[in-house]
């Protein structure tokens, strides 16, 4: 009888450990992702922060007999309808992500901010009355699904494409376009108000025109992006890790450019056409009875071992492995004897999971997997960081038109255009100098510093800097009001180069990837929770000792967010540090 063994290959790896010790440089298909979710992300920041601007312009339009200015009870619910909705979108869209895949939910929640984006900036006709207030504060809310449901989409789906050496970089990317929103958004307002500076001074009711296009004008990256969302293949971590799709993985990762095995060609999927499918299991099949042993599972017979392709396991499994067992032969008749290498780092064939096996399985395992107290640590430790992060943050930013008048830099008893100007001047000076800085720094240096050193510093900075503010706030007032402003833009710039990043990024890291998005939508809507809480209780305590609309209790305020942004630091100390480790660390 003749005995012929197959030569022991090389140790294959999992397709995604290859991703994961992929360059140090972004690929195309990375490049797209960043593209596509990042534009995304930059019409989230346009529409959140630019109610910053217009709900001036609706006082002037639609509260004349309050001083022209909207009613601090009305104010707060008004800012805080996107929250609410964000908040919805954000635990919805996590879920949804998960239960039925990256590919077929991403694209949902743009579609979502466009449809409510025309509906805000054509809310009632009517110039006079509350109903045109009334309609926008509803279709911010429906603005807000679909922003909160680009949280935990677009940091899962960057997470999962990126590999381990710029992931950090480009979720980081993603996040900072928030920056580049706030100064969009300022300036958009400042050449609107321009051309309409004399109807509007003719006539204050013609600021109608200009709120309803800086509304208006913030749906056309999203209309840009929506093709190339809808487009993109599932995520090759998805398709492995929840799926057991193995080919859809290879199809996904061939895609990207990035993972090639040695002497193979890599899979085709039902991403390519026939011509493609035909060529490529061709190449496949001859390339395979070149180079590649039969992979048995030990209660399969061997005449039937598959001979077509080696199928990988997920990396809950993959990163398990143990040392290399020895080889094992088994007879195919008088002939020939096959040697079949039972080897753990030569994964076994897994069967495809259905959409409908991964829902039902999905709240089960979730309850299971957080019951435990080290899983259950890290993610309260990422949501309660996220949800005192979002108290002092949006506290400020969507109040920054009133935090600039109470200290002189745009005071109300201007002209509308003077103070609507100048109120855009001041919040593009304060995103310029300060917030969009931030994000550069945060880009630049995660990689390095890692994320946990800059999110401590962040919030000790922010922390300090706030309390002065809101202790010296007269004495640094009546000593500059440029002082002031410096002060508070370089606590802007470590809110965004510290927490303000990093409690975006840990959640689309530090969880296995069947619970990724849930858990990120979770973390999220804390921080949202967060959010809805400041802006309701900003107004109303920035009036406490004094009369409505001088802001008397504003510097205690500011107080009251540094001391939050100091206790968030502990919770800093629950989240383990991702820098450099493959999300595969996380599986479990």
């Amino acid at each position: 009888m003749q005995t012929t063994s197959t030569p022991r290959p090389q140790q294959q790896a999992s397709p995604l450990e290859a991703l994961d010790d992929t360059q140090r440089f972004i690929n195309w298909r990375q490049a797209r992702t960043l593209l596509i979710s990042s534009t995304g992300f930059f019409t989230d920041a346009y529409d959140i922060f630019i109610i910053n601007l217009v709900t001036p312009m609706l006082g002037y339009i639609y509260y004349k007999d309050d001083h022209n200015q909207m009613p601090s009870g009305i104010q707060g619910p008004f800012k805080g309808m996107v929250s609410f909705g964000q908040l919805v979108g954000q635990l919805t869209f996590g879920f949804l992500g998960d239960a039925f895949g990256r590919k077929s939910i991403y694209g949902l929640e743009l579609l979502l901010i466009i449809i409510a984006t025309i509906n805000c900036a054509t809310s009632a006709s009517a110039v006079e009355g509350v109903g045109a207030v009334g309609f926008l504060g509803f279709w911010r809310f429906i603005l807000g699904v679909g922003i909160g449901g680009d949280y935990p989409m677009s940091s899962t789906v960057a997470s999962e494409w990126a590999s381990t050496h710029n992931r950090g970089t480009m979720i980081a990317f993603i996040f900072s376009m928030q920056g580049v929103g706030q100064i969009v958004a300022a300036l958009v307002t400042m050449v609107l108000l321009a051309i309409f500076k004399g109807a509007v001074e003719d006539n204050v009711d013609n600021l109608d025109y200009v709120w309803r296009l800086c509304i208006g004008l913030g749906c056309i990256p999203a209309v840009a992006t929506i093709y190339g969302r809808w487009t993109m293949p599932e995520s090759p971590r998805y398709a492995v890790n929840v799926q057991n799709d193995s080919e859809g993985a290879h199809a996904a990762i061939a895609a990207t450019e990035t993972f090639r095995a040695k002497n193979r060609p890599c899979v085709p999927s039902s991403n390519l056409d026939d011509e493609e499918k035909s060529t490529t299991h061709q190449q496949l099949e001859q390339q395979q009875q070149d180079d590649f042993v039969v992979v048995a599972q030990p209660e399969t017979p061997v005449s039937n071992a598959p001979t077509s392709m080696i199928e990988y396991a997920p990396e809950s499994q993959s990163h398990l492995s143990g040392n290399n067992r020895e080889p094992e032969t088994a007879s195919l008749g008088s002939e020939k004897t096959v040697t079949t290498i039972h080897d753990e780092n030569v994964l076994q064939p897994q069967k495809r999971k259905t959409q409908k096996e991964i829902r039902r399985e999905n709240i089960r395992d979730f309850v299971q997997h957080f019951r435990k107290w080290k899983n259950l640590k890290v993610l309260l430790g990422v949501s309660l960081c996220w949800f005192f992060m979002d108290i002092a943050f949006y506290g400020t930013n969507l109040n920054q038109a009133l935090i600039l008048s109470s200290m002189g830099f745009a005071p109300t008893d201007l002209g509308a255009w003077d103070t609507l100007f100048k109120q855009a001047l001041g919040n593009l000076i304060l995103a310029g100098l300060g917030s969009f800085p931030g994000y550069v720094m945060s880009v630049l240096t995660i990689e390095r510093m890692g994320r946990k050193p800059i999110q401590f510093m962040g919030f000790l900075m922010v922390g300090a800097l706030y309390i002065v503010l809101g202790a010296g706030w007269e004495p640094i007032q009546d000593t500059s009001v440029a002082l002031f402003i410096v002060i508070f833009a370089i606590s802007q710039f470590f809110f965004n180069f510290g927490p303000n990043v990093t409690t975006f990024v840990l959640p689309a890291e530090v969880f296995p990837t069947r619970h990724r998005a849930k858990a990120h939508g979770i973390a999220s809507a804390s921080g949202k929770l967060g959010a809805i809480i400041a802006t309701f209780a900003f107004n109303a305590l920035a009036d406490v000792g004094g009369p409505p609309g001088k802001r008397h209790f504003l510097p205690y305020v500011l107080i009251i967010f540094g001391v939050l942004m100091l206790i968030s630091v502990i919770f800093t100390h629950w989240v383990p540090e991702t820098k450099g480790r493959p999300l595969s660390d996380f599986e479990s």
